[in-house]
C-alpha cells in the first residue's frame, strides 16, 4: 500500500469540508447546529496527496472562510490541473463572485455548484432562510456577469420538495446551467441527522425519468453518462442497494473541518486525523484494510462523490446501459 502514493496511484478524488459553519438552516441537514471551530489552517491542505485530481470543496458554507482563496491556492499547488467544485448555498453573492474570480486566475477549471431545492418559496422553506431563492438568482446573475459560466445547481430531493425536481431541472436548462442532484441521506459524521426520508418513490421516478429522457437527447458524453447515475438514484430509492460497488478508501475520501478523514461523508468510522499524522501514514495503514473491504459491499449511499469512481471502474457496463437507454429513447 505504501507504494501507491509514491507511484502516483493514490486517491484521485476528495470531498473536503473546510468549515462546519453555515448561514443556512436546511431541513435535511444539521451542520448549521455544529459549533466546533475550524481546525485546518490553509497550510494543512498542503499535506493532502498530490494525486488528487477532482475535489469538492464544501462546508457548512465554504465561502464563510475568509481564507478560502488561500486554501484553493494551496490545493492547486498540489496539482496544477486539479478540478475544483465549490459547493455553496449562494447566499453571499458579492463574496462568492469575488472569491471565484480570484480563484479562477490560478485555477481556470474551478467551478461552482449552488444548491437549489425548489422554485420560489419551496427553496426558501427547504433552506430555512427567507428569500433564499432570490439570493440564489442574484448570485447566479453575478457569476455570469463576471464571466464565470461553469455553474451548476445541486438539487437534493426529499418528501418535502420532490414535486419540484423537474422544475429545478427546467430552470437549469433554461439558464444554460448544469443540473446535478441527489436524494436525502442520513449521516452521523457529516449531516448529523437520522430523520431524512423519501417515501414518495413514484414521484421521484416519474420526475427523474423526465430528466433522464431530456438528457438522453444530448450528445455530450458527460450528460449521457449522468443518466446512469440518475437511474441509480431511482434504483437506490426502491431497493437501498447500489448499482455498482463503492470505491471509497481506494480512489476517494472525505475530510471534515476538524481534520478527520473518513471513507465518505456517510460512514462514521474515521481512519485518522490530518492534524495528528501525515496523510500517507493514515492512508496506507494496514488497520484500515478491513474498512476498505467493507466499503466494497456497503449500500449506505448512492451519491456522485463515490459513484463517479465506481462508474470509471466499470465503463463497459455503464456505456452499454446508456446506449440501450438512448436507443429506447429514440
Amino acid at each position: 500500500m505504501q507504494q501507491l502514493i509514491k507511484n502516483n496511484q493514490g486517491p484521485t478524488d476528495a470531498t473536503i469540508a473546510v468549515t462546519h459553519k453555515c448561514n443556512s438552516k436546511c431541513i435535511m441537514c444539521n451542520i448549521w447546529k455544529d459549533t466546533s471551530k475550524d481546525a485546518l489552517a490553509p497550510e494543512d491542505f498542503l499535506k493532502l496527496p498530490k494525486t488528487l485530481k477532482d475535489v469538492n470543496i464544501t462546508g457548512g458554507e465554504a465561502f464563510l472562510r475568509n481564507d478560502l482563496v488561500e486554501i484553493a491556492k494551496n490545493l492547486t499547488q498540489l496539482n496544477p490541473n486539479m478540478r475544483m467544485v465549490f459547493s455553496s448555498n449562494g447566499f453571499l453573492t458579492d463574496r462568492i463572485v469575488d472569491f471565484m474570480c480570484q480563484i479562477r486566475k490560478f485555477n481556470p477549471k474551478a467551478c461552482i455548484s449552488i444548491s437549489l431545492d425548489g422554485i420560489g418559496e419551496m427553496h426558501s422553506e427547504t433552506r430555512g432562510i427567507n428569500d433564499a431563492y432570490d439570493k440564489v438568482l442574484k448570485t447566479i446573475e453575478g457569476l455570469k456577469k463576471a464571466n464565470i459560466n461553469d455553474i451548476r445547481v445541486g438539487y437534493t430531493g426529499s418528501d418535502k420538495n420532490i414535486s419540484h425536481l423537474s422544475q429545478v431541472y427546467d430552470f437549469a436548462k433554461a439558464n444554460n446551467i448544469e443540473f446535478t442532484m441527489s436524494i436525502v441521506h442520513n449521516s452521523e459524521n457529516y449531516f448529523n441527522i437520522d430523520t431524512n426520508t423519501l417515501k414518495d418513490i413514484d414521484s421521484l421516478e416519474n420526475q427523474l425519468n423526465y430528466v433522464i429522457r431530456q438528457e438522453l437527447k444530448q450528445i455530450n458524453p458527460r450528460r449521457l453518462f449522468r443518466t446512469y447515475y440518475f437511474k441509480g438514484i431511482i434504483n437506490y430509492a426502491k431497493t437501498d442497494k447500489r448499482l455498482l460497488p463503492c470505491c471509497a478508501l481506494k480512489n476517494s475520501f472525505f475530510i471534515n473541518a476538524l481534520g478527520k478523514i473518513f471513507p465518505c461523508n456517510i460512514l462514521e468510522t474515521s481512519i485518522g486525523n490530518l492534524k495528528e499524522d501525515n496523510f500517507e501514514n493514515i492512508w496506507t495503514s494496514r488497520q484500515n484494510d478491513n474498512l476498505r473491504k467493507y466499503c466494497e459491499s456497503c449500500n449506505k449511499c448512492w451519491m456522485v462523490c463515490t459513484v463517479k469512481n465506481s462508474m470509471r471502474k466499470e465503463p463497459v457496463k455503464v456505456v452499454k446501459s446508456v446506449i440501450l437507454e438512448k436507443l429506447k429513447n429514440l
